[in-house]
């Protein structure tokens, strides 16, 4: 993942990051289960730490050992190591295959890294000072595997000295694996909506990640909604 002058570029180097957060999760996992393997023969002594990892297992938690060294995560430890091998898939494919079209933001240890990256990108492809720049947001109607190739930029129509120059490459990244509660997205109406009855949350499409150049008028444009991103589902609300 090099640019046209032979340096990693942003996205590269946020790749490097994130599997070196995974091979430390990995390590840990690893090492930890090699050694309650040997506490439970009598081989080593059953630390503390080997007690409290061998009680977390069995009541279906991720041992501290492991969620020290790991991503935000809520999941019971089932979903969590088939959350983990999926993660760890996509990765595999990113540096076997190249990036993706679509990027599975809920794959990374720091998301907000990966858009830092591509913001990054838009900004070294196009000359404009990257704290200039920042993302809107588009919902799409299609799904992940509808994907078909990276959003593409336009070149620019203006006539003036003063634009910037003409755009090529790709402009801005799609992602998908997020999801909203409260609400439900309608792709015929390309709007938020109320949720059906029993529906706790609802998994979003494909979003696109538009860099912008901020002005004035920035995040208060008529129907504009600026909405909240979390990493993991917020816990429910205590009431007195």
């Amino acid at each position: 993942m090099k640019d046209n002058n032979g340096a990693m570029n942003s996205l590269g180097t946020f790749l490097q990051i994130e599997m070196g957060k995974f091979n430390k999760l990995l390590k840990a996992m690893s090492t930890s289960l090699d050694e309650l393997q040997r506490a439970i023969k009598g081989t080593i002594v059953m630390s503390a730490q080997l007690d409290a990892m061998y009680q977390a297992l069995i009541f279906q938690r991720v041992p501290d050992v492991w969620s020290n060294v790991g991503y935000l995560s809520l999941k019971p430890l089932g979903s969590w190591i088939k959350d983990f091998t999926q993660r760890m898939e996509f990765m595999s494919r990113w540096i076997e295959h190249g990036p993706p079209d679509a990027f599975w933001m809920s794959a990374f240890f720091f998301p907000q890294g990966y858009m830092t990256a591509a913001l990054q990108m838009y900004a070294r492809n196009t000359m404009i000072a990257i704290d200039t720049l920042d993302f809107r947001t588009e919902v799409l109607a299609i799904t992940p595997e509808e994907v078909v190739s990276s959003p593409k930029q336009v070149p620019s129509s203006s006539s003036s000295s003063f634009s910037a120059p003409p755009l090529t490459g790709v402009q801005g990244v799609y992602f998908y694996g997020s999801f909203v509660e409260g609400a439900r997205w309608d792709t015929k109406s390309g709007s938020l909506e109320e949720s059906h009855v029993g529906e706790t949350h609802v998994y979003m499409p494909v979003i696109w990640l538009d860099p912008i150049v901020k002005d004035d008028n920035y995040g208060r444009e008529p129907g504009m909604y600026n909405c909240p991103f979390y990493k993991v589902p917020l816990p429910p609300a205590r009431h007195n």
